[in-house]
C-alpha cells in the first residue's frame, strides 16, 4: 500500500463496518443536488415523483470507494425496472474526477457527479455528522431520505423493502434511537463520565434481540475514535449474544470479531479469524470488503513489527552527563521492548 493510499486502521475499519447508521434525517426532505459537472451519465434531479435515488458520497482515492463500484453497478441494474437511479457524487474537482472516470473507471454504469463547492456534501452528511465515504442515502417517491449507512449488504436489504413496499418506518425509527443512544454513551465514555457503564449496559439490554445493532454496539466501542479507554468486556458480551442469535459462524459476526480481536490487542487471532470468516462467505461483497479489512490488518501489523525490531536493534543511546556529575552515575539506557 502506498503513502498516498495508507489510511488510518480506525477510518478504513468506518468504511467497511456493517453498517447501521441511521441519524436525524431519515424522514426528512432531501436536499437537492448542487452540481458542478455531471462526469457520466444524464442529469440527475432528486426530488418527489416516481423513482427512488440511491446517492453515493465516494472519493476515487479511496480504496473502499473503489472496490464499491462493482456493487452500485450491481444495484443499479438490479433495481433498474423498479425505478431505482444510482448517483455517485465526490466533493473532489471535477478536473480530477473526470480523469479517473475516462481512464480508471470505464466500468461505472450509473451517473456520476462533481459536487460545487461541496454544497450538497455537506448538506447530507452534515446533518449527521458523518465524514467517511463512502456513504450512501436512499431517497424515497416521496423526495424524503429513507436510509442511509455505509453498508452495501444492508442497503440491498434496505431497496428490496422500499420497492415492495415493505419498508418498516417504525424499524427505521427503532434503529434511529439506537444510533442516538449509542452516541450518547459514546460521549460519557469520551469524557470518563461514570455513567458511561450503566449506559453501556442499558445499551446491550436494549439490543438483546437484534444482531445488527448488537455487531454495531461491538464495532462502536472497538474504533469508535478518541475514547481514553474501550470497553472490551461489553463488546464482547455484545457479539456472545449476537452468535447465540444467530451463529458463530455468521460472516458478520465473525468479521465484527476479528475487528475486536484486532483492537483489543489480539492482532494475530484478529487476522486468523478474518480469513475464517473470509473463507466462509461467496457473497463477491463480503468477500471484497473483508479482503480489504485483512489486508490492513496485516499492514497495520506488519508496521508494528518492523517498528519494534527497529527500536530493538537501535538502542536508545543517553546524552552524555553534564561536566559536573560523574560519569558513573549515569546508568545505560536499555532499548524499548516491542509491543
Amino acid at each position: 500500500m502506498t503513502m498516498k493510499h495508507r489510511i488510518p486502521l480506525l477510518i478504513l475499519l468506518a468504511c467497511l463496518a456493517p453498517g447501521f447508521a441511521w441519524g436525524q434525517e431519515i424522514g426528512e426532505a432531501a436536499p437537492p443536488l448542487v452540481v458542478q459537472k455531471w462526469v457520466k451519465g444524464q442529469p440527475v434531479e432528486i426530488k418527489p415523483g416516481t423513482n427512488t435515488y440511491v446517492l453515493e458520497i465516494w472519493q476515487s482515492t479511496i480504496p473502499a470507494c473503489r472496490l464499491a463500484i462493482t456493487y452500485l453497478n450491481t444495484i443499479q441494474n438490479r433495481f433498474k425496472t423498479n425505478g431505482v437511479i444510482v448517483v455517485g457524487l465526490s466533493d473532489e474537482p471535477a478536473e480530477s474526477l473526470e480523469k479517473f472516470v475516462q481512464n480508471e473507471a470505464t466500468n461505472i454504469e450509473y451517473a456520476v457527479a462533481a459536487d460545487q463547492h461541496r454544497h450538497t456534501v455537506r448538506s447530507y452528511m452534515g446533518p449527521i455528522k458523518q465524514r467517511i465515504v463512502p456513504y450512501v442515502f436512499v431517497v424515497g417517491t416521496n423526495g424524503e431520505v429513507l436510509w442511509h449507512g455505509n453498508s452495501f449488504g444492508a442497503l440491498t436489504k434496505a431497496l428490496e423493502l422500499i420497492t415492495s413496499g415493505k419498508f418498516d418506518a417504525d424499524l427505521a425509527a427503532k434503529r434511529e434511537i439506537a444510533e442516538h443512544q449509542m452516541e450518547q454513551y459514546l460521549g460519557l465514555a469520551r469524557r470518563r463520565d461514570f455513567r458511561a457503564a450503566t449506559a453501556g449496559l442499558n445499551l446491550l439490554e436494549n439490543r438483546t434481540n437484534d444482531v445488527s445493532l448488537l455487531c454495531d454496539m461491538a464495532y462502536q466501542i472497538s474504533t469508535a475514535p478518541q475514547l481514553p479507554k474501550r470497553d472490551f468486556a461489553l463488546a464482547s458480551q455484545a457479539l456472545d449474544q449476537a452468535e447465540k442469535i444467530t451463529s458463530p459462524t455468521n460472516t458478520t459476526v465473525m468479521s465484527m470479531r476479528s475487528v475486536w480481536l484486532f483492537a483489543s490487542g489480539k492482532r494475530d487471532q484478529g487476522i486468523y479469524l478474518a480469513k475464517q470468516a473470509l473463507a466462509s462467505t461467496q457473497n463477491p461483497v463480503d468477500q471484497a470488503r473483508i479482503k480489504l479489512l485483512l489486508h490492513t490488518m496485516e499492514s497495520q501489523l506488519a508496521a508494528a513489527k518492523a517498528k519494534a525490531s527497529i527500536n530493538n536493534t537501535n538502542p536508545v543511546v543517553p546524552a552524555p552527563p553534564p561536566a559536573s556529575t560523574p560519569a558513573a552515575a549515569v546508568s545505560p539506557t536499555n532499548p524499548p521492548a516491542a509491543k
